[in-house]
Order: structure tokens, then C-alpha cells, then sequence
């Protein structure tokens, strides 16, 4: 032991050049060192107001305790190698020399010069605010909070940084430290990393975990403030690490957990921000600031700030939401993203949403001053306000893209490529895009411009490129109001154009192409224009007028499943098609065909003669759900005042009608009536092309010498005024001749059981001999020896047999002999019938 008593002011002591380890500690009101090892002493200090040790070489080790402030004030120098110096509760100065150092200051402002070589500083829960000189080497201060929340905050001041902490009022001063490590240790801490450029400080690293490891299930906020010039700060991380770079000094996290914050301002610049590649979920902000930024979220919700400038901004996966700010920017959306919310704020913005190659439905529409986009593939809802522009990439796939009414909101132009994954080329998929109007009266437009498709007339612009000619769609809907919706300026066939008008009374002026044109609700007026179009009635519209101008025109007319009359007559050059149920009258021009669907119910379709108009085809469904209806249908086709040569045939389920001014098709029928009335002139109507089953036909002839020919089922021809001629045909078939002289001809024996209602003795009916057989000859007349009246043949030579009685005529080809007799046909009439009313032919 050695006693000091002085009234000095200091006391130097000098240490070897080997590793020591010393301790001082307040022993009263006096000071006691000790040297442990080597060779032990201790020096009891008294009276002396300033203590320097200076440990020299080795790798030594200096431990003050507390208790000594109020006794004298101490200064270590730690001289050569890597020592480890604690300083007391007073203002200590301490140097770490040269070496890797490690210095605590402890209790009390301290001042460290940490030397030569990497020096750490360690500052732990009651120390006080030290000054940190890291000095020459790559020096880190390391400082730990305490399990309770705490305010960090690390700023540039001038070349030196400053480190504050609320808790205890904390201010550390450092220079020439290149790392900082933060271990909050516990609590909700607020975290902040100013811009260190200017200083020093290279890394900066946060671990927001416990003081048990791992995280605390704290709330933890880390705000990091970039340079205000252009920086590339990149986020990434994983298994709960975060590495910050681009920053003028690199972050890191560690012990993040998903109810932590993480914001990050770049400042001003044109700065790119990046979590794209950050796999550790946490509450992320990103704020560009001033300057042309570009931010890209991570795959969780973030949230992301434009600030001002054009920036562009990609959310990435997770329900993101972004502030674009002032300037005119662009919100990316890619497939995969989540559902986002996007506020536009001032300037002219963008969101650019692209599809994927797939098959996606895409609706856009206002949601109050606010407008949503939906998508059906990922279940994706968009919540914009504030956005001026929309543009969509369909990217693929069948896609439909609806553009509803965005009155009241920003946007004013949305922009569609239906184009495939390039952007550029087609992808052989059918794109439909629906642009819906107002419940106003609407004047909306459709024209070709710089090879785009623009809808011009609403609050919102709508373009379309990347459109594939004859494959592609757009739907015009005026929906409610009398509009004008006028497609004459755009170029035939860019696409299939359907205008669809709604309810009120409205102009729809078709395109040079092939459109789909329907009036809906109120009588509409149609100019269809060049093209082969096609005007759409349902039930519940009104009576509308179709101009079909150029080209091969169709009216397709929907019934309903209700009983309905419809009658198809000319009115000069024009045509007008009534139906009884709602009092439906259109008025048709240019019309090459009409197409009516009965869709159920026993319906009586008239077609009159429609030889002064332009109807060259007229096709009649009779069906329900592609089927027949099972209700009996009745078809009236009345011929023109000339010779017509009409025809009838089926193929499959569907009946064709020719030789009336139009073809007549009829489909889907099962128990149904036609009836073609050929009206006067010398007409021909010729069934016997007719196998079909599930339709009955009655031929009235008229006035003139007509051939009426019938089907394979039970017909009904009636000759009319004239001299006609009547086939039965196969069926049991009723035969009216009318007024004049009429033949009633029989091709072969099994097209017996007619039924010839008005015979006249001066009639015949004519046998065809190569068919009937029994020697009849073609030319020579029958002879009394071969007629016979009453129920049976008597000889070999009887070949007819009357029955006078039952007024019906046999045939028997070997008379008495073993075939038997055959029924040709029944008189109606009591008429004396004899062999001069037979003929052969």
C-alpha cells in the first residue's frame, strides 16, 4: 500500500508496456487504485484533484466506479494496444490511444479521444452526454437504450454527427465515427436517421429487438432522411433484417416485426426508392420529396408519397397506399399487386394499370368524386381520387374492359391497348371494351384518329390501340336520355362496333364496318351506314326506324314467351314489321334480312310480299332455349302478283322456303302450321323436297293456273281460282281444286288417302302408269273393262274400282288376282265419277 496526501493539483501515474488491469474506486473522501494484475498495489489518493493514469503499452484494461465525481476528476490515456477503459460518474477525458479500444464513459459527460485503430465507444442506460473523437481507424459508438420507450435522434452537425435520446435528455457528440449500432433493447422507440452526409458515418445499424433477443412486440418507428440530391436507395432484407443502401450511410435492421415502421425520405432530388426485393414484412412509408422520384414498394401494404415532381410510383404486392403529390405522376400496377389506394393531389396524374395473359374483366367506375377499378382475376379493387388519366394494357388474354360514367371525378381520359404481352403486337384474343354514358342525353362520338379508336362527347376521353381488325369489340352505351351516338367517322371493320342506345329516343349512327346497332327502350331512329349490319330488337324496346343504307342489312327481332303476332309487309321501297303485343311498328329501309326469334309461345308469323323492297332473306326461329317451344306456331307466306316458283326443302332442323321474293328459313319447329298463299299468277309450289315431320303445310294457289305440290306429311292444297294441278304426295293429304278445271295426280300407289273435297265430273285424276303398274298405259284412256263401280274387283281386267257409297277410288293391279286393292283417294263431293275422270299418264 501506498498512502498520497498532497495538496497538489494532479497525480500522474505511468503504467507499464505490459497488459494491465486497473481499477478506481471512492474509498470516503478519499480515491483508491488498484493495480490487479501484475504484481498487485493499491494507491490510497487523497488531496489530489486531477488523476491521470496513463496505461501505456499492453492490451489494458481501466474500470472507475461511480462515487468519484465529487472527488477527483480523472483522465486515461490508454497509450498502445487494445485497451478497454470505463470511466466514472464525473466529466471524464478519455483517450483509447493507439489500438482497437474499447471506451465506456459511464456516468457523467465524457470526453473520448478514441486514437488510432478501430475503436468502439459503448454507452449504456445513466450514462451521461459524452463527446465522441473516433479520431484516425473505422470507430463505431455503440449505444444501448433501455426496455422502455425512448426518441433517437442521429443528425448531422456540421462534419460531426449529434445522437440524441429523449429519456435523460441525451446528447452525444461524435466526430470521426464511421458506425453507429443502436440496440433499442425493449419499448415503442421512435427512431430517426437524419442525412449523415458531410460526416463520417458509413453504416448505421438498428436492432429493435429485446434485451432477451429477439423481437419485443413493440411498436417500434425508424424515419431515415436521405441527401437532398439524387440518391438509389434500395430496401431489401429477409427472416426479420432490413439493409437500407443508397443512402449517404447504409442501414440496417434487425429484429424487425410486421407492427414496426419503416419510413424513408429521399428529399429532394430525382431519387429512386426500391423495396422490390424486401422479404421481411414491416409498415413501410416511402417519400420522395422534391424531385422526378420513382418508388416501388415491397410485397406488403406500404405506404408511398410522391411528393412534389413527376414521379412514378409501383405499390408491388400487398394493399398498398400512395400520394402522389404535386407534379404530374404515374402509379404503376403490374399483376400480382395488391388493391390500392392512389390519390392523385395536384398536377395531371396517371395510373397505368397492366393485365396479365389471361382473361380478365377490368370495370372502371366513379365511386362519388372518387373513381374504383375493378379486377376479377386476384379479386384487385383500385381506389383512385385525384387521377386525370388511366391507361390499361390488357397484355393477353380475352379481356373486357368496361368504361362506366366518371362524371364528377378527375379523369378524363382513359387510354386501352388490347395488344398482347409486348404492348406492340396482337395476341389473337377477342378484347371487348364497353364504354357506358350518362342517364343523360348524351352526343358521343367514335372516330379513327392517328390510328387510335377515340370515344369522343363524354366526361372522359376514351382511346384504344393495339386493336386486331375483325376480332376485337367496343360497346357504345348511351344508357338513359336521348342521345346521339354517332360512329360515321370511324374506318370500316377496325373492330366490331355495337352502339347500344337505352332508354330514351335516340340517333345511332353506325360506322363504314359491320356493327351491332340496338335502340333499346323509346323509338329510335338507326342510320346503320356501309357494312353488313345488324340492327337488335328485344322485347320491352320501342318502334324504332332503321335506315340500313349500304350493304347486307339484318334486322334480328326477339320475341318473347308470350303469344305474338308479327307481320312483315312492304310500305313501297320500305318495310314495316308490326307486332300486336306493345303495339310495335319498325320502320325498315335497306333491310336485306330479318332474323325473328319467337322464344316460346303460339305465335302467327304473316310474311307479305316484299318484292318493292330490298329483303332478299327472312329467317324464322320458332324455338325456345334451341328447341322447339312445343306451342303451335303458324307461318303465313304470301307470294307476289306474279308467277312465282316456290319451293320448299329441309336440311337437319331447318326448313327452307324459295322462290317467294325472299327466302324463308324456318328453325325449331316441332308442331307447327305453314301456310304459303302464292297469290295470283301461274304459280308453282313444290314440296316434295319436304321430309320434315314437325310442320304442316297448307298451299293455297290463288288466282292462276297453279301446281301445287305437296310434302311427305298430311297437307292441304287448295288450287284456288284457275286450272290447276295438285300433288298430294306421300300423307293423307286434303285436295281442294276450286274454281276452274283441275287435275289431281297421283305419282305412285302409296300416296293413297287423299282427301279431294270439291271434285267436278268435269275433272280428272291422273295415274302415273310406270309407277301404278297393272298395264297401264301412258296416253291411252281407261276403258269400261278396267273400271269398275262398287267394293271389289270381278275380273282380271278391272283396275279401278269406285265405291259409290264411300265415294273412294281403288286401284288393283291384277284385279281379281292376289295383290288387292289400293286407296287412291275419297271424294268429298257426290259427283258421278266414271273411267272418262281417270287419265293416265
Amino acid at each position: 500500500m501506498i498512502e498520497i496526501n498532497s495538496d497538489h493539483e494532479s497525480l500522474q501515474i505511468n503504467g507499464s508496456d505490459v497488459s494491465e488491469i486497473f481499477t478506481l474506486l471512492a474509498n470516503g473522501n478519499r480515491v483508491r487504485l488498484d493495480r490487479v494484475t501484475p504484481d498487485p498495489f493499491f494507491l490510497d489518493i487523497g488531496g489530489i484533484k486531477n488523476l491521470v493514469v496513463n496505461l501505456n503499452g499492453g492490451d489494458d484494461t481501466f474500470t472507475a466506479g461511480n462515487g468519484l465525481a465529487s472527488l477527483i476528476a480523472l483522465t486515461v490515456n490508454g497509450g498502445a494496444g487494445n485497451d478497454t477503459i470505463t470511466g466514472g460518474d464525473g466529466s471524464d477525458v478519455l483517450n483509447g490511444g493507439d489500438g482497437n479500444d474499447l471506451i465506456t464513459g459511464g456516468r457523467g459527460n465524457d470526453t473520448a479521444f478514441m486514437g488510432a485503430g478501430n475503436d468502439t465507444f459503448l454507452w449504456n442506460p445513466g450514462d451521461g452526454s459524452d463527446t465522441v473523437e473516433g479520431q484516425a481507424g473505422f470507430d463505431t459508438l455503440q449505444f444501448n437504450g433501455a426496455n422502455i420507450s425512448e426518441r433517437i435522434n442521429i443528425s448531422a452537425n456540421g462534419s460531426q454527427v449529434r445522437f440524441s435520446r429523449d429519456v435523460a435528455n441525451i446528447t452525444t457528440d461524435l466526430n470521426g465515427i464511421e458506425q453507429i449500432n443502436f440496440n433499442a433493447l425493449g419499448g415503442a422507440d421512435t427512431i430517426t436517421v437524419n442525412d449523415l452526409s458531410g460526416t463520417n458515418v458509413k453504416q448505421v445499424n438498428l436492432n429493435l429487438g429485446s434485451a432477451m433477443g429477439g423481437g419485443d412486440g413493440q411498436a417500434d418507428i425508424v424515419t431515415l432522411n436521405g441527401h437532398i440530391e439524387k440518391e438509389n436507395i434500395n430496401i431489401q432484407g429477409t427472416n426479420g433484417s432490413i439493409l437500407v443502401k443508397g443512402l449517404p450511410t447504409a442501414i440496417t435492421l434487425e429484429n424487425v416485426e410486421v407492427n414496426d415502421f419503416l419510413t424513408i425520405f429521399s428529399n429532394a432530388g430525382n431519387d429512386v426508392i426500391s423495396a422490390a426485393d424486401l422479404l421481411t414484412p414491416v409498415s413501410l412509408l416511402l417519400s420522395g420529396g422534391n424531385g422526378n422520384d420513382q418508388l416501388i414498394g415491397s410485397r406488403f401494404a406500404d405506404s408511398l408519397f410522391g411528393g412534389d415532381g413527376n414521379d412514378t410510383i409501383t405499390g408491388g404486392e400487398g394493399n398498398d397506399v400512395a400520394l402522389l403529390g404535386t407534379g404530374n405522376d404515374t402509379f404503376l400496377w403490374n399483376p400480382s399487386d395488391g388493391s390500392d389506394t392512389v390519390e392523385g393531389e395536384a398536377g395531371f396524374d396517371t395510373l397505368q394499370f397492366n393485365g396479365a395473359n389471361a382473361s380478365e374483366n377490368i370495370d372502371i367506375f366513379a365511386n362519388g368524386s372518387r373513381v374504383r377499378l375493378l379486377r376479377n382475376v386476384g379479386n384487385v379493387t383500385m381506389d383512385l381520387n385525384g387521377i386525370e388519366q388511366i391507361n390499361v394494357n390488357a397484355l393477353g388474354g380475352t379481356d373486357t374492359i368496361a368504361i362506366n360514367d366518371l362524371t364528377g371525378t378527375g379523369v378524363s381520359l382513359v387510354r386501352v391497348n388490347l395488344a398482347g404481352s409486348s404492348g406492340k403486337t396482337a395476341d389473337g384474343q377477342a378484347d371487348t371494351v364497353i364504354v357506358n354514358g350518362t342517364q343523360l342525353s348524351d352526343a358521343i362520338t367514335i372516330a379513327t384518329l392517328n390510328g387510335q379508336t377515340v370515344v369522343k362527347g363524354l366526361a372522359t376521353q376514351v382511346q384504344i390501340t393495339g386493336v386486331e381488325t375483325k376480332v376485337d369489340q367496343l360497346v357504345i352505351n348511351g344508357l338513359s336520355g336521348n342521345d346521339v351516338i354517332d360512329a360515321s367517322q370511324l374506318t370500316a371493320n377496325r373492330l366490331h362496333l355495337t352502339l347500344d342506345g337505352g332508354d330514351g329516343e335516340d340517333l345511332l349512327i353506325g360506322s363504314a364496318g359491320n356493327d351491332v346497332v340496338i335502340g333499346r327502350r323509346g323509338n329510335d331512329v338507326a342510320l346503320m351506314g356501309a357494312g353488313n349490319d345488324t340492327f337488335l330488337w328485344n322485347p320491352g324496346d320501342g318502334s324504332d326506324v332503321v335506315e340500313g343504307q349500304a350493304d347486307f342489312d339484318t334486322l334480328l327481332f326477339n320475341g318473347a314467351n308470350i303469344s305474338e303476332n308479327i307481320d312483315i309487309s312492304a310500305n313501297g321501297s320500305r318495310v314495316h314489321f308490326f307486332r300486336n303485343v306493345a303495339n310495335i311498328m319498325m320502320d325498315l329501309n335497306s333491310i336485306e334480312q330479318i332474323n325473328f326469334n319467337a322464344q316460346g309461345g303460339a305465335d302467327t308469323i304473316t310474311v307479305n310480299d316484299l318484292n318493292t323492297t330490298g329483303v332478299s332473306r327472312i329467317n324464322l326461329d320458332l324455338g325456345f332455349l334451341q328447341k322447339g317451344d312445343g306451342q303451335t306456331d303458324t307461318i303465313i307466306l304470301n307470294g307476289s302478283a306474279g308467277n312465282n316458283g316456290i319451293r320448299l326443302s329441309n336440311s337437319d332442323n331447318l326448313i327452307t322456303v324459295t322462290g317467294l321474293p325472299e327466302t324463308v328459313t324456318i328453325a325449331n319447329a316441332d308442331i307447327d302450321l305453314l301456310i304459303i298463299n302464292s297469290g295470283n299468277g301461274n304459280d308453282t309450289i313444290d314440296a316434295t323436297k319436304l321430309t320434315s315431320t314437325t310442320i304442316a303445310v297448307t298451299f293455297n294457289g290463288g288466282l292462276g293456273n297453279d301446281i301445287l305440290q305437296g310434302s311427305s306429311r298430311n297437307d292441304f292444297l287448295n288450287g284456288g281460282e284457275g286450272n290447276d294441278l295438285l300433288f298430294g304426295g306421300l300423307g293423307a293429304d286434303t285436295l281442294t281444286g276450286g274454281a276452274g278445271f283441275d287435275r289431281f295426280r297421283f305419282n305412285n300407289p302409296n300416296e293413297g288417302g287423299d282427301f279431294i273435297t270439291d271434285f267436278e265430273a268435269n275433272e280428272v285424276i291422273e295415274i302415273k302408269a310406270s309407277t301404278f303398274g297393272g298395264g297401264l298405259v301412258a296416253g291411252q284412256p281407261v276403258t269400261d273393262n278396267q273400271f269398275r263401280v262398287g267394293t271389289d274387283a270381278q275380273t282380271a281386267s278391272d283396275r279401278f274400282i269406285f265405291n259409290g257409297s264411300t265415294r273412294s277410288l281403288y286401284f288393283d293391279a291384277d284385279g281379281t288376282g292376289s295383290l288387292g286393292k289400293i286407296l287412291v283417294t275419297t271424294l268429298q263431293t257426290n259427283v258421278n265419277f266414271t273411267a272418262a275422270n281417270l287419265r293416265v299418264i
